[in-house]
């Protein structure tokens, strides 16, 4: 009976060993080798989870397994998973690894500060090449124990005598330092890590926000004619700063824009010719949400100044020297229903997404905290000229969530940086927003305003507008609209009561090579618009109630040139009053940091 107790005691110790044994052999399986049956992406997924079990075993017959993964699993959350568990095992086995990962410049810093962490724990150095040997005597016989540090190996010495009195125990101690070199060095140079940038802060409600600030270039010329010794020079530019969030109960945005045009023509003699323009203009909005619906205020300024200097060259008294200053301020209250935001960060992730799964490195879809993730790391890096932040940023943060599968090769990371660096996921609207709203301005005139009938001083107007986008085929096809109109109320008897509606409609085409290489963009719109100036254009008193109707349409091409820049040839036709006007335009937009989010 007592033979039975003692056999069944031993089996039931035994039991959970061998369970345990049996569990960590099945992960170790299930991580060096895919089974035929299952998909990829869910074994990738079982992988990291079989080495997070095999870290909490804290089996011996681990820790190789671990330190395969640590040091070649670069592009997968499982080696982080793995440099982390190395250190909570407490196996000194694993340091040369963990110390070749901490100084390896082309190691992500993430890695290399985790491994630093598990050398801590570990009790060893992050830089290598300190060996320590320890020469210990026992019992008469002297054993020098064999170590390896950063790469450096002491072969292990037996040596046999007496050295003393026996059971006498003798500790010395030698170091040897080598040298390794500097840490981060290499063939070109320090390498300097990519470290993720500080992100913009965003309230968990924003649906979508975006930051930017343009540059345009019209025509700027100079020229010297030397045969009748004249200089002339002009130049038309102008920039605009934007920034709007979208709240899911609250939304604002401010919109600034400057534009100047200034020429001088100077021939030779006392004849001279100078005049420039500067406008000035920027609107502020703020929106209050109960659903769809919201209630809406804004506030407009405006600012026109002009100089004209013409000097006559044979009569003094025509000479012509005028200067005048129009501003406009209004404010506005009303009401709409929906709104129109800009999904271009959206999109961009969507892209990521789809040239993932055509290559099949996609382990699973981009969730809402990864999207959000990314859009806002590359607002952060918005004034990178560079691609190589963004990318390296993009590539960690999709690894730590386990949506990319692997390390990308060359192909794939060039198509990654034709998504990053896509020009034209800016400004692409989406929705349905209508607006309704009554005003108040302030239109100063000068003084000498040869036309009495003009609009000035207060001006109360009721103004609608309509806003519509669509991105359809892939995100390769923009359908967008827009309408307005205004009215003009409580005008005295001497200013006019003018009114115009329009709208106008556009499409965009986006071009793309076979590996996401953005070419270029059509576009085509057109508009329309009705309108009454009631106004005295003769002088005669009676004011004209003539309704004036426009056409108009263009079509154009955008060559990309690099982040939210390009140049555009148009063609404008205009039909208006009758009149028929044909044109052609070249355009150069450079954009400067540019930043977009938009939830999924």
């Amino acid at each position: 009976m007592k033979k039975y107790l003692l056999a069944l005691a031993v089996f039931a110790a035994a039991a959970p060993a061998h369970a345990q044994n049996a569990e960590v052999a099945a992960n170790i399986k299930i991580i060096e080798n895919q089974p035929g049956d299952m998909d990829r992406a869910v074994w990738k997924d079982k992988r990291r989870e079989a080495a997070r079990k095999l870290v909490l075993s804290r089996d011996k017959k681990a820790v190789p397994v671990l330190i395969k993964l640590a040091e070649t699993e670069t592009f997968d959350i499982i080696g982080e998973i793995a440099i982390e568990g190395l250190g909570n095992m407490g196996d000194q086995s694993a340091v040369p690894a963990l110390q070749k990962i901490a100084n390896d410049p082309a190691r992500d810093k993430a890695q290399r500060d985790l491994a630093a962490k598990s050398l801590k724990k570990l009790g060893a150095a992050a830089t290598g090449g300190t060996t320590t040997t320890g020469t210990t005597t026992t019992g008469g016989t002297t054993t020098t124990g064999g170590t390896t540090t950063g790469g450096t190996v002491s072969t292990g010495l037996e040596t046999g005598g007496k050295t003393g009195t026996e059971g006498t125990t003798t500790t010395t101690t030698t170091t040897t330092t080598t040298n390794t070199g500097a840490a981060g060095s290499a063939l070109i140079g320090e390498r300097p890590s990519a470290g993720m940038p500080d992100l913009p802060v965003l309230h968990d409600d924003t649906i979508a926000a975006s930051e930017r600030l343009t540059f345009v270039g019209g025509v700027a010329s100079f020229n010297y004619d030397t045969l009748r010794k004249r200089m002339a020079f002009d130049v038309d530019a102008g920039g605009v700063f934007q920034k709007r969030v979208e709240r899911e109960r609250m939304a604002w945005g401010v919109d600034i824009g400057a534009d100047v045009v200034a020429g001088y023509i100077n021939p030779e003699g006392r004849e001279q010719l100078r005049g420039g323009q500067l406008v000035v203009q920027g609107v502020g909005e703020v929106r209050f949400y109960s659903g769809k619906i919201y209630g809406v205020g804004k506030a407009a300024f405006g600012a026109q100044g002009f100089y004209i200097k013409n000097v006559d060259d044979d009569d003094p008294n025509q000479d012509v020297n005028d200067k005048r200053l129009l501003v406009d301020l209004q404010i506005a209250l009303g009401g709409g229903y929906g709104r129109v935001v800009d999904v271009g960060g959206a999109i961009r992730v969507r892209r990521l997404a789809r040239t993932l799964d055509a290559a099949r490195a996609l382990g699973k879809p981009i969730d809402a905290a990864t999207a959000k993730k990314l859009q806002l790391t590359w607002w952060a890096l918005r004034g990178e000229r560079s691609a190589f932040p963004a990318v390296t940023a993009t590539v960690a943060i999709l690894r730590e969530a386990g949506v990319l599968l692997g390390e990308p090769d060359a192909g794939l990371t060039y198509e990654i940086i034709n998504v990053l660096r896509d020009s034209w996921l800016f400004m692409r609207p989406q929705g349905l927003d209508i607006q309704l709203a009554v005003s108040e301005g302030y239109l100063r005139r000068p003084g000498d305003d040869p036309n009495p009938y003009r609009q000035k001083g207060r001006v109360e107007q009721v103004l609608a507008q309509a806003g519509y986008g669509s991105q359809l085929q892939d995100d390769k096809l923009e359908i967008s609209g827009t309408g307005w109109g205004r009215y003009r109320l409580f005008a005295p008897d001497d200013q006019p009561s003018p009114w115009a509606i329009g709208a106008g409609a556009r499409m965009r085409r986006f071009t793309y090579g076979e590996h996401g290489d953005p070419y270029g963009m059509f576009d085509l719109g057109g508009g329309l618009q009705l309108a009454q100036d009631d106004i005295d254009f003769d002088g005669d008193g009676t004011r004209d109630s003539k309704t004036a109707l426009g056409i108009s349409g263009e079509l154009g091409f955008t060559w990309w040139l690099n982040q939210a820049s390009g140049i555009r040839l148009g063609a404008d036709v205009k039909a208006d009053s009758g009149e028929l006007f044909v044109g052609a335009n070249l355009s150069a937009t450079y954009g400067l940091l540019d930043a977009t989010f938009a939830g999924l």
